[in-house]
């Protein structure tokens, strides 16, 4: 009975999951967001509780669910159970509205958090991945690309197939930059996700959301993605110049030493 109860909480999709507007939320509270979490994260006495229409059996079973779900991530001796946070976020993205959200900050990212060792990071002038690494970072990239929601995200799914390529051709010249660049598109990505998948939010927040998005952060990230795409071009051109100038190098050793083997030849 009580997933048929709208709370009529404001909220968005973004960067860990579904979070509350503190401006909306407020207006429709009358109190901050902050007002209920304190500085140390204890729970705030409430001594009077905003008037409601719901009946008092429903409010008994909203309050008997808010406890379980609580005590689902506690220990028998009151403690959180360990790495709860991760359990926690696991549940909230198998409700994500897109798989994209889930194979990329939930399986990529953690993924490659787990390749930030200290000795590899100290570096940067040897930083590499191992064969594995690179093969499992591909086939996360590729997964992603699956199921991007291109009809939902039209407007930046051309921007992504640019990050997509672009990140491959980090992995042969700029590993390290993998980082960074797999944060800068995540969060890209959410302030597009927000304007999307939110509810309770008034028209006007939402308009302005999408207005800075073009406006700004749109072109922002692809003025600076093009600008590191370029970096990289340049690298990527000197290694086919190089490569190009062995191979003019092997194949001159290779002719003076058929030559000098053909006169030897002759010679005897």
């Amino acid at each position: 009975m009580a997933d048929a109860i709208d709370l009529k909480l404001p909220y968005f999709w973004y960067l860990q999951g579904s979070l509350i507007e503190e401006h909306q939320f407020e207006e429709d509270v009358g109190h901050p967001r902050e007002y209920y979490i304190t500085s140390d994260r204890s729970s705030r006495r409430m001594m009077t509780v905003p008037k409601s229409s719901i009946p008092g059996d429903l409010k008994e079973t909203v309050e008997e669910n808010i406890i379980s779900l609580v005590q689902y991530y506690r220990q028998p001796n009151g403690y959180f159970k360990k790495g709860y946070v991760d359990l926690l976020l696991d549940d909230v993205y198998a409700k994500a509205p897109y798989e994209f959200q889930r194979v990329f900050n939930r399986k990529f990212i953690p993924y490659l958090e787990t390749l930030k060792n200290s000795e590899r990071m100290q570096d940067p002038a040897s930083f590499s991945f191992e064969n594995d690494e690179q093969e499992k970072i591909e086939s996360f990239l590729d997964a992603s690309l699956r199921v991007f929601p291109q009809d939902d995200m039209e407007q930046i799914y051309n921007t992504y197939l640019e990050w997509d390529d672009t990140i491959r051709i980090t992995l042969d010249y700029e590993e390290k930059k993998i980082f960074q660049m797999s944060d800068n598109f995540w969060n890209f990505f959410c302030h597009d996700l927000r304007i999307l998948q939110n509810e309770n939010l008034s028209p006007k927040l939402i308009q302005h959301w999408n207005s800075r998005f073009i406006e700004n952060i749109l072109p922002k990230y692809e003025s600076g993605l093009e600008k590191l795409r370029k970096s990289l071009l340049k690298k990527w051109k000197a290694g086919q110049d190089e490569d190009r100038e062995i191979d003019g190098l092997v194949a001159k050793l290779n002719h003076l030493s058929r030559d000098h083997f053909e006169r030897s030849g002759n010679e005897a």
